[in-house]
Parts: C-alpha cells; structure tokens; sequence
C-alpha cells in the first residue's frame, strides 16, 4: 500500500501524467516551424554543419529512444507514463539517466531545429523540456518514490535526472 498525499489524478497504481509526451513534442515542432514562417528565425550557422550536426543529435536521440524502449519491451511493460510501474528500469540507459526517453526527445527536438536551422524549434523543444519537467517528470517521481521506496530513492542518489 502506497502512503501519503496524492497529487489530483495519482493513484497507488499509477502517477498523474496527463501529457502524452511523444504528442506533446510534435506540437513543439511545428509550433517552432510556423513562428519561423511568421517571424524568421534561420540560425546563422553553415548549412552543412547545421545538417551534421542536427542529424547527428537526431540518430543519438533516436538510438536513446529504441534502447530504452527496448528495456521497457523486456520488462512487459507499458510506455504510457501514467501506467504502473512494475520494475524499476536499472540497466541500459536508465544507468545514466533516469529519464532517458524525455531526454532522448529533447535531443531529437534540438538536432531537429539545428539540422533545420530553425531556432524556434529549439526555443519550443527547450519549452517542452521545462513542461515535462513539471508535469511528468516530478509527477512520475513522485509515484515511484511511494512505489519502490528506498530502492527507488538509493537509485535517485546514484544516477541523475536527466544525465
């Protein structure tokens, strides 16, 4: 049995995510594409760098997303955050962050603001870090420091929220 307060919508099986957070950063990108048509915004780098470099953070991001969803296929259990947690994830990535997959998306967003030299998608996808940061991230801690207790909070001391 889980104790203590609730946040509205948390439950002893699940956190109070209401966010989907894959949704919640494709709107980013193409609220940072249509400013851009609006109001400029065409970072003043080479396009060739711009296209490395965002490409190359747009395969790390994606690497980071397949491995981490991996673990989450292995253990059976669901992508959803507001999902119970069956297990705390220890391995793969989940080694050097706790929040890979979020992590992993605002690497994809950036890399695909600078592959398209766009600084606004940068701008929205720092917004959405922030967002999931208060909504998901802190509500999912949250639930899993009831859930797990002192496993979850030695694992807290160990490895960073986002890197």
């Amino acid at each position: 049995m889980i104790d203590g307060p609730h946040e509205p919508g948390e439950t002893e099986d699940r956190p109070a995510v209401r966010l989907h957070p894959p949704t919640t950063l494709f709107f980013a990108l193409i609220a940072g594409y249509v400013i851009r048509l609006f109001a400029g915004g065409r970072m003043p780098i080479p396009r060739a760098f711009a296209e490395g470099l965002g490409g190359l953070m747009i395969i790390i991001g994606i690497g980071l997303i397949l491995s981490s969803v991996r673990i989450f296929a292995e253990k059976g259990q669901a992508l959803k955050p507001a999902t119970p947690a069956s297990a705390l994830f220890l391995q793969g990535p989940y080694k050097f962050s706790r929040n890979p997959i979020y992590l992993a998306m605002m690497i994809f967003g950036a890399g695909f603001g600078i592959a398209t030299s766009n600084v606004w998608i940068i701008v929205t996808t720092a917004i959405v870090g922030v967002i999931f940061h208060f909504f998901v991230i802190l509500p999912e801690e949250r639930y899993l420091a009831r859930r797990f207790g002192a496993d979850y909070d030695a694992y807290k001391a160990r490895v960073r929220r986002w890197f």
